[in-house]
């Protein structure tokens, strides 16, 4: 990669997505390395859709918000090119999108995100507020935390608040809710589990662990390893899988290898970030640090003025559905391991932040956007 010097467009750096991951790495980009950078946004998609909460609004406390992806890359002085991304030619430095379309680079940061596939058969894979009327009239409803990749927070926010629900509206309904997890939401730590277990038995939420589900049918949730529960319908969350990139190294299920900075294996100036990475804890505010990490090695390498970042990640996130909102906080090293947590029970202004994602540079700036005031320093 050149070295950087004070003439814009010194240094083309392509960015491929067009969500949380990779809008961090491009407020994150200009605010460190100026203009450095020359940046190429490429998406899939015209909008970024901001869907973190989708659990609260599906029952109607939270709005769903779109983002004008061009109005954003002006605001960035960036150029934006919508198709998808095929492949890789780490050798040539390009990368060639739908419709033939060509681009160079002298860094490739790739933040495409993962798709949500079926994870338990026979269970109805959670969307959002069309599935709520499925939620009502029935006598036992089990929510089960799917085996594999996933982020597991939404539905246990999501048997709160149909438990919540049901307290008014259906007393006679029981909901139960199971995961492979010994206990819950582990990943916080045990004080964060044990206040948690109690918000559970506050709704009358049971909580089942150690039990992996296989599938759902004949009004029977069977598990790997216990006996059956029964369940009139089962509700899940999708696992995650990665379309392949042409000349992108990847696991079994697409998932990209990178190192502690984002350098994806084996290729030279090809960073990754989020939902793609085979970092195995999937949540917005850990994919906005990842693209903080990624953009801050690339700043570091053409000279920019940066300061060292520390190697541990923060998983932060706010579990809504109780009767106030529990904070959890845990650091976790470069491989998802937890180090360390800490959890405190409400808001300090009494306020529930809807968006629930910690993004850096992109948190400030949407909120500015909101207001017609941007600001990408």
């Amino acid at each position: 990669m050149p070295s950087g010097s004070s003439t814009r467009g010194d240094v083309r750096v392509v960015i491929a997505g067009g969500g949380v991951a990779a809008l961090e790495a491009a407020l994150a980009l200009r605010a460190l390395a100026g203009s450095r950078v020359d940046i190429a946004l490429v998406s899939a998609d015209s909008e970024l859709t901001f869907r973190p909460a989708a659990a609260f609004e599906a029952f109607g406390q939270a709005a769903r918000q779109r983002y004008d992806l061009s109005a954003i890359a002006r605001d960035l002085g960036a150029s934006l090119h919508v198709g998808r991304l095929e492949a890789v030619g780490s050798r040539a430095r390009s990368v060639r999108l739908s419709l033939g379309v060509r681009l160079e680079y002298d860094a490739l940061i790739l933040a495409t995100g993962a798709r949500a596939t079926s994870s338990i058969p026979g269970a109805l894979t959670f969307r959002d507020q069309r599935d709520v009327p499925l939620l009502r009239k029935v006598s036992r409803l089990v929510f089960a935390v799917p085996s594999g990749i996933t982020w597991t927070l939404p539905l246990y926010e999501l048997a709160l608040l149909t438990a919540a629900r049901a307290e008014s509206c259906a007393p006679a309904t029981e909901v139960v809710l199971v995961s492979p997890e010994h206990r819950p939401l582990e990943v916080f730590g045990n004080e964060a589990s044990r206040l948690v277990e109690d918000v559970l038995a506050q709704r009358d939420v049971r909580f089942v662990g150690d039990s992996p589900a296989t599938s759902w049918s004949d009004a029977k949730l069977t598990l790997q390893s216990d006996a059956p529960i029964d369940a009139d319908r089962v509700i899940t969350v999708p696992q995650l899988r990665v379309n392949r990139i042409g000349g992108i190294p990847a696991s079994w299920w697409g998932f990209v290898p990178t190192d502690s900075f984002g350098h994806v294996e084996g290729l030279s100036d090809v960073y990754a970030a989020g939902d793609m990475t085979t970092y195995p804890i999937k949540q917005g505010g850990l994919a906005t640090q990842q693209a903080d990490r990624v953009a801050h090695t690339i700043a570091a390498a053409i000279g920019a003025p940066v300061k060292a970042l520390r190697p541990s990640h923060v998983l932060r996130a706010r579990l809504l559905g109780g009767e106030r909102p529990l904070l959890l906080r845990t650091e976790l090293d470069w491989q998802g391991r937890p180090v360390g947590g800490t959890v405190e029970v409400g808001e300090p202004d009494g306020e529930v932040d809807s968006s629930k994602v910690f993004g850096r540079y992109l948190t400030p700036y949407l909120q500015g956007f909101e207001q017609g005031t941007p600001a990408t320093a």
